[in-house]
């Protein structure tokens, strides 16, 4: 009896650890497991590398083959996990598709992260192969170091920085990527203050009729004005779209240009259509054209004094039906932009496919105009292609004499840069386009 009772003890403790520190479906540890062993291993005074690694895509996988397939998935990528690192290592499931690596000693960053690669974008299951893309975040820990939870969060921000960049397998978190990260933190923590305190502003660039030069259109531009120093907007557009935030400047930068255009109707007799940004985030509102119709017509405007650019990468989101967005848009009657066309990320077919009326030529194309290669001979291709569609384009980052010529001689329809104005504040625009209409 005694030794029955003691083997039921012995059964039910093994049970609980079981429930406590093990993964039912891989058999390795688990995110209890993951902290308790790490903590162990950076206690001892040696370098270790925590990698953070997961399986891009994976709910779309166990969409379309089932929960089965799925699991049956997560079992060989951490087998394979486990086969590609030494036996005093440590691998473990943390969550959904993510898994943890601890690496003792001295770690070639480059040769492991190629190996796992390797081994997990093309696994077997039941016959089957199937190509998969990992991302991986590593942070190498110093000898000195003791709190497992922030040597975790280190790779797990560096795996978050490199989402979405698709050539990019894994990121490494460093003393610079430390000072990243505390900049986001004090952008996001002035940002709320900034927009309540009026801290931005909206410039415009004009585009310019490559054959009357005269101007046509402009775009409107945010700048941060922070103690008279200027924030770049590459600097704070991406945290801003990161932490949706985009949404909120973007409404306010509408209105502002809503606001200007209903000045400049009473002041001038032809105002330029102005081009406005708009994001993926913004799009994905479900008040979003609700919203900007309403400001809209607060302002006594029309939806076609004004052009809605989307950037190029946002027309390939396999998440979003954009040719039903753009078309709900279209019927407001706003015409709609692609902006940065040409970066790589969509085929020639888009243009015909959504319902868009201009298309704007990113500058990388713009600066190749008199070398002789594969750059130009694309140029000439969208040339031919948007005029047979009757598109309308926009040539940015317009800068020197030779450019112009060339993009009289294409007919392109307009175009924008500092070879014809830098941004302008909303008083400058006024001028220059009456300085304009003084050359006709």
């Amino acid at each position: 009896m005694n030794r029955r009772y003691r083997n039921l003890r012995i059964e039910k403790r093994n049970r609980l650890f079981e429930l406590a520190y093990i993964d039912p479906i891989t058999g390795l540890g688990n995110y209890n497991a993951y902290l308790a062993r790490t903590k162990e291993k950076i206690e001892i005074n040696s370098k270790k590398t925590i990698i953070i690694l997961d399986i891009d895509k994976f709910k779309s996988f166990n969409k379309k083959y089932g929960h089965m397939k799925g699991n049956a998935l997560l079992k060989r990528v951490g087998e394979e996990i486990k086969h590609s690192i030494r036996k005093t290592d440590i691998v473990c499931r943390l969550a959904n598709d993510v898994f943890g690596i601890c690496l003792s000693g001295e770690v070639d960053v480059e040769n492991i992260t190629r190996r796992l690669n390797n081994k997990i974008s093309r696994i077997k299951i039941e016959d089957i192969w199937y190509n998969l893309r990992i991302s991986m975040g590593v942070y190498i820990c110093g000898k000195e170091e003791k709190d497992v939870q922030s040597v975790i969060d280190k790779a797990i921000m560096a795996h978050d920085s490199i989402k979405g960049k698709y050539h990019v397998p894994y990121g490494v978190f460093t003393e610079e990527f430390e000072q990243k990260l505390i900049r986001e933190s004090e952008i996001e923590n002035m940002m709320e203050y900034a927009i309540r305190n009026k801290e931005f502003e909206v410039y415009y660039q004009p585009q310019i009729d490559s054959q009357t030069e005269r101007i046509e259109g402009a775009e409107a531009l945010v700048r941060w004005r922070k103690d008279g120093n200027m924030i770049s907007p590459g600097e704070f557009i991406p945290i801003f779209e990161k932490n949706y935030f985009i949404i909120k400047l973007e409404e306010f930068v509408y209105e502002k240009v809503c606001e200007n255009i209903q000045e400049m109707k009473k002041e001038l007799k032809k105002v330029p259509t102005i081009s406005v940004n708009i994001s993926k985030e913004s799009l994905l509102e479900k008040d979003f054209l609700e919203k900007y119709m309403k400001i809209t017509k607060q302002y006594g405007i029309s939806p076609n004094d004004i052009e809605l650019e989307i950037t190029e990468r946002t027309t390939v989101d396999n998440n979003i039906d954009m040719k039903e967005i753009l078309e709900e848009i279209k019927e407001k009657g706003f015409s709609i932009a692609i902006d940065d066309f040409g970066t790589g990320y969509s085929s020639l077919n888009m243009l015909e496919i959504l319902p868009i009326d201009t298309i704007k030529i990113d500058k990388s194309f713009i600066d190749r105009i008199g070398e002789k290669s594969h750059t130009i001979n694309l140029l000439e291709i969208i040339f031919l292609i948007t005029k047979e569609l009757n598109l309308k384009t926009v040539a940015e980052g317009v800068e020197k004499s030779e450019q112009v010529k060339y993009l009289k001689e294409k007919n392109c329809d307009l175009m924008q840069g500092y070879f014809f104005a830098k941004p302008l504040g909303f008083d400058a625009l006024k001028n220059y386009i009456k300085e304009n209409k003084q050359k006709e």
